[in-house]
């Protein structure tokens, strides 16, 4: 089988293993933005997506999507602890965590990436300087 044909195939494993992982935890919008997190990875020339397990990278995947969304925050509607994404896909926490810094390090993202959060989230991270200096928020300007 060709490499092509082994990294596609890899990332359908890891598609349905988010799906399931979503009907138990999340909701469709958080499963979106896992399911494009795992594109933009299966796009990366930078990475090799058949060198760990599929468990692993759909564990990092939901991990960067839960730090990113605030799900380790217990007053979030969604809430889950690393514990409960590890448990899932029987994986070590360390492991994943560090493999969940690796990917947002690759994918250069940070609290409130456009597309990876809600965009409630996003706006409490874009900012707007006034004439006069003044650094605002945009969700403050909105209002």
């Amino acid at each position: 089988m060709s490499n092509n044909k082994e990294k596609n195939k890899k990332l359908v494993e890891i598609k349905n293993l988010i799906h399931s992982f979503c009907e138990d935890y999340l909701n469709s919008e958080l499963e979106g933005y896992c399911l494009k997190l795992c594109d933009t990875l299966g796009r990366k020339r930078t990475i090799d997506i058949l060198r760990s397990s599929s468990e692993l990278w759909t564990a990092s995947i939901i991990y960067v999507i839960a730090r990113l969304n605030f799900l380790f925050d217990q007053k979030n509607e969604y809430h889950i602890t690393a514990d409960d994404i590890c448990d899932y896909f029987d994986t070590k926490k360390s492991t994943t965590g560090n493999k969940a810094t690796q990917i947002e390090k690759l994918c250069n993202l940070s609290m409130g990436a456009e597309g990876y959060c809600s965009e409630e989230i996003s706006d409490m991270f874009i900012f707007y300087e006034t004439e006069s200096g003044l650094i605002i928020p945009k969700f403050i300007v909105d209002k």
